[in-house]
């Protein structure tokens, strides 16, 4: 049953974003999503409370691991594989895009693999909030850095990306 929970989750996510993309664009879903993805790790953290009964803290665990992946379904997902594209020159875009998909799938390894030995190691409550805490460090690189590419050219995008000092 979690599976298909889960599954459901994505595609729900996943089809959103799909018809939000080009609608409320890539930097808000983006921001959308980590604020979800926090609030999500945030729910994990309350469900590891010694203070709620095994039924609350499972449904808020359960919850917590809906609305993560729900939310990174919305935007932290599919966001970078359509924004990077537009952001990098024509000239290196191919190796640029091959270069950070690389990178991403790499540390996206060693999450996977160090995960359960993080959880053992730290405890659930101080990873969770260690997840968090990245998704609202995302936030603020988001607000920051990443710029606006809905309804422009890739030349309009260029253009304001050369501007930035």
């Amino acid at each position: 049953m979690a599976n298909i929970f889960v599954g459901i989750s994505n595609l729900l996510g996943s089809l959103i974003a799909m018809v939000l993309m080009d609608k409320v664009g890539r930097k808000l879903l983006l921001l959308w999503s980590f604020i979800g993805m926090a609030l999500a790790m945030a729910l994990q953290v309350g469900a590891t409370s010694s203070y709620l009964p095994h039924f609350s803290a499972l449904c808020l665990s359960v919850g917590g691991t809906l609305v993560f992946v729900l939310t990174f379904a919305l935007g932290a997902g599919p966001v970078p594989g359509l924004l990077l594209p537009e952001i990098f020159p024509s000239r290196i875009r191919a190796k640029a895009l091959a270069l950070c998909l690389s990178v991403h799938w790499v540390i996206n390894f060693f999450v996977g693999l160090l995960f359960l030995k993080l959880l053992e190691q730290l405890g659930p409550r101080l990873l969770y909030s260690m997840f968090s805490t990245f998704c609202l460090m995302a936030v603020m690189f988001v607000k920051r850095n990443v710029i606006e590419t809905k309804g422009k050219t890739l030349q309009e995008i260029e253009i304001s990306l050369l501007a930035k000092p």
